[in-house]
């Protein structure tokens, strides 16, 4: 009777073991989608920040626009997935730099 019990248990034990796999599985991709999307808006930022940089030290004055660093600079981003907040309060104040990313 006792071997009925066991073989009775053993496949769901097995199927327990690989739910707990799948549930592992999903959460480790779900935090490398995040730590990526992270990531990308901190490289956004630093570019923008690294423009704003070279800018300066090259006239000698912080760009007014985000538009400016893009046609002199090459600083681009995707503007459908990302949101760029310049703030550029004189052309003596290093600019504020914030980016997020448009809900979908």
């Amino acid at each position: 009777m006792k071997k009925k019990i066991s073989r009775s248990i053993a496949p769901i034990g097995v199927a327990a073991v690989f739910c707990a796999v799948v549930i592992w599985f999903v959460f480790c991709v779900n935090s490398a989608g995040k730590a990526n999307r992270s990531g990308q808006l901190e490289a956004i930022k630093r570019s923008v920040e690294n423009g704003v940089t070279l800018c300066y030290s090259i006239e000698g004055a912080y760009p007014e626009t985000l538009d400016y660093l893009s046609e002199n600079y090459g600083v681009h981003y995707d503007k459908e997935r990302y949101i760029v907040h310049y703030n550029c309060f004189a052309t003596n104040v290093r600019p504020s730099v914030t980016v997020v990313e448009k809900e979908r």
